[in-house]
């Protein structure tokens, strides 16, 4: 049997890899495992005259899909959820199919977006910051001198104080969690958040009914009406001509002064400029973003430096076990290409 020419530029398990071998000639990229980004050229001249090629961030263009395709790519693979560095319109225009790993960090991302409310709402990222400024700490000694004490309190006598310094933390249990897309992670974000207690409504109107069902979340048909219920607002939805700065003025001033705005997904769907007014004249109380309109984010931007803002760099997704989702699901997509068979998870966008 004739193996199919890939090569690969994303990483895939090698219990994975092993499965597909018996299919495949397989070919990695050389830029695979660093954090370089190649060109068009670099792209063109390493992928041609390969029958399959697939990628994980790499910007493959318009033009690196017509020469590849005249070089005789037929099938595309992306290590991303959503494929976005892919020109989606030449490959349609070229039959190219293109396959993905849909899901691959859902349970990732839910579970640091929950991680950046328990976050806020505890105040963990700003004690911890202000420890390591040295605010709050005693003079250096021998730390295994010490005095027996029957309560042990950290206080100052004649200095600022870590429990007067922060405004109190708050629980979670029993309050109102507003869930913005209810798509795999929001699902995920839904149901860890119903697990400490909470109450979950979720706006998508483009959302299947038995989603709700499943996540136990409350469907709410205008974002108007759920927005002034919630303590906090966790935003789940992919980048779209649709939701490109969806999230405004009018989003925020529906909220509560004391809501919690956290925001995993991308910063696009976001107006920034309306973002940081309300956070600067306390339209709204707490923000956590893990993404940002540009990345890296310029120093001198005024989200990094206000007291009421966590902000992580695009940390969401990066978990050793989504390694191991996305590796299943392109091995399996592969298999199915190379046994010709039918029902493979074509990448789809209207």
């Amino acid at each position: 049997m004739q193996k199919i020419k890939a090569i690969v530029g994303t990483e895939i398990l090698p219990e994975f890899l092993d499965r597909i071998k018996q299919y495949y000639d397989i070919t990695f990229l050389p830029w695979l495992g660093t954090d370089k980004l190649p060109t068009e050229d670099e792209i063109i001249r390493h992928c041609k005259g390969y029958e399959v090629v697939v990628v994980y961030t790499d910007r493959i263009t318009e033009r690196c899909i017509k020469a590849l395709s005249q070089a005789g790519l037929k099938f595309l693979g992306c290590g991303r959820a959503t494929p976005n560095n892919i020109d989606w319109k030449a490959a349609k225009e070229y039959g190219i199919p293109i396959i993905h790993t849909p899901g691959r960090n859902a349970h990732a991302v839910a579970e640091y977006t929950v991680g950046m409310l328990l976050a806020l709402c505890k105040r963990i990222a700003f004690t911890y910051n202000a420890l390591q400024d040295g605010r709050f700490l005693a003079e250096a000694k021998d730390i295994y001198d010490i005095p027996k004490k029957d309560d042990v309190i950290w206080r100052f006598a004649e200095k600022e104080n870590p429990r007067s310094s922060f405004p109190w933390s708050i629980d979670v249990f029993g309050r109102t969690v507003g869930i913005v897309g209810l798509g795999a992670i929001g699902q995920n974000v839904a149901k860890i958040c119903r697990g400490m207690g909470m109450q979950v409504l979720a706006y998508d109107p483009y959302q299947r009914d038995e989603a709700f069902a499943e996540s136990e979340a409350t469907k709410i048909s205008d974002v108007f009406d759920m927005l002034p219920q919630c303590d906090f607002i966790c935003v789940n939805l992919a980048p779209s001509p649709e939701t490109y700065g969806l999230i405004d003025k009018k989003w925020f001033g529906a909220m509560r002064n004391d809501a919690y705005f956290i925001n995993t997904s991308r910063a696009s769907v976001v107006k920034q400029k309306d973002l940081i007014d309300a956070l600067t004249h306390k339209v709204i109380a707490f923000a956590a973003l893990d993404v940002m309109w540009e990345e890296p984010a310029p120093e001198n931007h005024p989200l990094l430096h206000m007291d009421n803002v966590l902000i992580t760099p695009h940390m969401a997704g990066i978990s050793a076990d989504v390694k191991k989702w996305a590796s299943f699901m392109l091995a399996d997509e592969l298999l199915r290409y190379a046994e010709k068979k039918e029902n493979i998870r074509i990448w789809k966008r209207t």
